[in-house]
């Protein structure tokens, strides 16, 4: 228990730390801003794998080892877009709420299995592994599509209104620079999405169970979003649509992956 608390405090000091220089100003060229956003980004990273090995070794609850890789994951993926596109960078305030409900999900999975002893056999097959990597990986990649394009939106409604907001024109991206990152993030969720959806497949004939069974809540629901997704962006070459569009399509995908990957165990 001492070991979870030293852990959890450092994981909310260092969230704080990385929140607090999410609004310092950071330009384009290298500067001690810059470096010390991208130092607190790498240590969140950093901190994020002692707690998944934590929970990997001391608690039971295979939703709160999901949940730590999810962080992991995310902070990592942000740490290397970070390093090479400045645009990008320019979005990070909007990144915080969804940081903050991660971390606050995990917390709660874990403090509910502290003492629970039983191991957590999730990575016994191959199959398996590259299942739930390339679904956090798709989860995450949705996540900051959503945020991406939710910076279109309100860019967009901004403009609408015929105001100048210093705060929205200094910090975040172009309305142009937003969409072309929205829909790279979403040509990458959907590549792993579908990588996912095959290797479950093939986990799940390895397990010998009947196929029919395969088509569950989750998979039904990641199906939906990727439909979504294959939408937008077919949509978008032969049509062109708004920005508007993009966003709600965006945000009703990003909620049927997140019910897919963790509304369905909640409930189970």
């Amino acid at each position: 228990m001492n070991v979870y608390t030293s852990i959890e405090a450092i994981s909310i000091l260092s969230f704080i730390l990385f929140s607090l220089l999410c609004f310092t100003r950071i330009e384009n060229n290298t500067d001690i801003n810059k470096i010390s956003y991208l130092f607190s980004l790498f240590f969140q990273a950093f901190v994020g794998i002692i707690y998944y090995f934590f929970v990997l070794n001391f608690l039971s609850n295979k939703l709160a080892l999901v949940a730590s890789l999810l962080i992991v994951i995310f902070f990592s993926i942000f740490f290397i877009l970070s390093i090479f596109s400045f645009q990008f960078i320019r979005l990070r305030v909007l990144f915080i709420p969804f940081f903050l409900v991660i971390i606050i999900f995990r917390f709660l999975i874990c403090i509910s299995s502290l003492g629970e002893t039983n191991n957590v056999q999730l990575f016994e097959s191959q199959y398996l592994v590259l299942h739930i990597i390339t679904s956090l990986l798709s989860y995450s990649l949705i996540t900051i599509s959503l945020v991406t394009s939710f910076c279109i939106f309100i860019q967009d409604s901004n403009i609408k209104k015929m105001k100048y907001n210093r705060i929205i024109n200094n910090f975040l991206p172009s309305m142009y620079e937003s969409e072309i990152l929205a829909i790279r993030f979403l040509y990458l969720t959907i590549i792993f999405l579908i990588i996912s959806l095959v290797s479950g497949l093939y986990y799940f004939i390895e397990t010998g169970n009947k196929l029919i069974y395969f088509f569950n809540e989750k998979v039904i629901f990641s199906l939906i979003s990727l439909s979504l997704t294959l939408t937008i962006i077919i949509v978008r070459i032969f049509r062109g649509i708004s920005g508007n569009m993009v966003f709600k399509m965006v945000l009703l995908s990003y909620l049927l992956i997140s019910f897919s990957y963790f509304g369905v165990r909640l409930l189970n």
